[in-house]
C-alpha cells in the first residue's frame, strides 16, 4: 500500500477523516477503552475496488463486513438475521449476499468488492442481490454513535458526516498472533500501512455537538462575481445547505459582513414566479454582496417556508381561491411558518461570523441570530411591489411583521394603501 507523505500515527482530526474517506482512502477506527479497545479498518463502501478488498484480506484479517444504514437494507429487503442467543457486542448481522452481476464464485477480493459497491449503489434494487453469500451487512443503529458506540456506528456516522453513501467496509485488524491488535502494536500497523486513526468518541462527540458537516468547497462564477461556495449538509435529515462566501469575512475595521440567509423558492429563483419577491431578493442580495466585496449568502432547504415544494403549491391553488398565504397553509394543515434556523447558525459559526449585518425584511431572522448570540445589525431588502405579488407582500407585512414599506418610495406606499383598500 502507497504509504502518505509526513504521516503520523496519531489520532485524525475529523476534518482529516473526513478529507480520507473523501478520497477513498483507508483510516482505522479505534473503539473506546472501556468497550472493546479494538480496531477496524475502514473503508468508504462506495470506494471499494479489488486491490483494496486484497489489502483487508491479507493485511487486517478479520471478517469483512459492510456497515449500512437501515434504509439501505430495508430497500434492499435485507432482514436481520435473527438469533436464539444474543449476538456478541449487539452485532447486527443482516443477511450476507453476492451480487449477480460479474460474480463468479463470490469469495475472491474481485467478487467481493463488485458486491460491497452493489450493495451501495442506489439503483440496485432486491433481486440484483443473491442470498445467502460472502459479504456481510451490518445494520448500523437509526441514532448512530449517539444510541450505540460501536464501529458499525462509528463508521457509518463517518460516511454521513462526510456526505458519502452510509455504507463502509470495516474489518477487525488482527495482529501476527491472530488476536485483535492493540495499542502500540496497532499504532505500529498503523505507521507501517501509513493510515490514519480515529476513535469512535471523536465521531460521536462531533454527532453530539454538530447538525451539520462541511463537505465541499469549490469556486462558483456567478454573474456578480466569483463566490467560494461551500456545501453543508444536515447528518441526520441529509438536508443540503450553501453557503456563497466573497471575500475575507474578518474586517480589521470591525465592520461586519453582508450576511443574506434565503430560504430555497423554485418557483420564484429558478422559475421567476412573480408570486413572490425571492428571485428579486435573491438577485439584490448577491448584489449587494459583489458591490461590497464581502459577504455571505446561505441559502437554505426552507422551500414554502420549510412545507416544500408540493405543499406550497397545493397552498398557491388555495390562494387562487381568495385565501391568503397563512390561512392557505393553515387549512392545508400546515403550520404558517415551519423553517428552523438552527443548522443556518451553526454554519454561520463555523464561518467564524459573530457580527453581522443582516439583510432581511423578517424578524424572526434576526430573532433566531440574535438568540444564539450573534450580533445583528439589520440591512433592509425591499423589492418594488408588482400588481402579482401585492397581495402577498401585504400579508407578510401585516400577519409576519415584516419591516416593510419604504416611506420614501412613493410608489411602494402607494401601492400598500391600493392594497388595503
Amino acid at each position: 500500500m502507497e504509504t502518505q507523505q509526513q504521516f503520523s500515527p496519531s489520532y485524525l482530526s475529523i476534518a482529516d477523516a473526513v478529507h480520507a474517506v473523501q478520497t477513498g482512502k483507508m483510516l482505522l477506527i479505534c473503539d473506546d477503552e472501556d468497550r472493546e479497545n479494538e480496531a477496524d479498518l475502514c473503508l468508504a463502501a462506495q470506494f471499494a475496488t479489488t486491490e483494496a478488498i486484497n489489502f483487508f484480506m491479507h493485511s487486517a484479517c478479520g471478517l469483512i463486513c459492510v456497515a449500512m444504514a437501515g434504509e439501505l437494507l430495508d430497500a434492499l429487503r435485507l432482514p436481520l438475521i435473527v438469533n436464539e442467543g444474543k449476538p456478541l457486542q449487539d452485532t447486527a448481522f443482516a443477511m450476507s449476499v453476492d451480487a449477480y452481476a460479474s460474480t463468479t464464485t463470490g469469495i475472491s477480493a474481485h467478487d467481493r468488492a463488485q458486491t460491497i459497491r452493489t450493495l451501495v449503489d442506489l439503483t440496485t434494487r432486491p433481486e440484483d442481490l443473491a442470498r445467502p453469500g460472502h459479504v456481510f451487512p451490518l445494520r448500523a443503529r437509526a441514532g448512530g454513535t449517539l444510541e450505540r458506540r460501536g464501529h458499525t456506528e462509528a463508521a457509518v456516522d463517518l460516511m454521513r458526516i462526510a456526505g458519502l453513501t452510509p455504507g463502509a467496509v470495516i474489518c477487525e485488524v488482527l495482529d501476527h498472533t491472530g488476536n485483535a491488535a492493540r495499542g502500540a502494536v496497532l499504532r505500529d500497523m498503523a505507521r507501517d500501512w501509513g493510515i490514519g486513526i480515529i476513535s469512535v468518541d471523536a465521531i460521536a462527540r462531533f454527532r453530539r455537538d454538530h447538525r451539520a458537516s462541511l463537505i465541499a468547497q469549490t469556486q462558483l462564477p456567478l454573474p456578480e462575481a466569483q463566490f467560494k461556495t461551500l456545501a453543508y449538509r444536515e447528518i441526520t435529515s441529509g438536508q443540503q445547505y450553501v453557503a456563497l462566501v466573497l471575500g475575507e469575512l474578518a474586517s480589521d475595521q470591525g465592520i461586519p459582513p453582508l450576511v443574506r440567509l434565503h430560504s430555497a423558492c423554485a418557483t420564484g429563483d429558478i422559475f421567476g414566479s412573480q408570486r413572490c419577491d425571492c428571485q428579486a431578493q435573491l438577485q439584490a442580495a448577491l448584489h449587494a454582496i459583489a458591490v461590497e466585496g464581502r459577504g455571505v449568502l446561505l441559502y437554505l432547504p426552507h422551500e414554502g417556508r420549510g412545507i416544500g415544494l408540493s405543499a406550497k403549491l397545493q397552498a398557491y391553488a388555495l390562494q387562487d381561491q381568495g385565501y391568503d398565504t397563512l390561512e392557505a397553509n393553515e387549512k392545508l394543515g400546515y403550520p404558517v411558518d415551519a423553517r428552523d434556523y438552527t443548522t443556518a447558525v451553526e454554519i454561520l459559526q463555523d464561518l467564524h461570523i459573530t457580527h453581522a449585518r443582516l439583510m432581511t425584511n423578517s424578524p424572526r431572522k434576526i430573532q433566531a441570530l440574535a438568540s444564539a448570540g450573534v450580533k445583528v445589525e439589520r440591512v433592509p431588502l425591499e423589492i418594488q411591489p408588482t400588481a402579482d405579488n401585492i397581495r402577498y407582500l401585504h400579508t407578510k407585512y401585516q400577519r409576519l411583521g415584516h419591516m416593510l414599506v419604504n416611506p420614501q418610495t412613493a410608489d411602494f406606499s402607494s401601492a400598500w394603501k391600493e392594497c388595503e383598500l
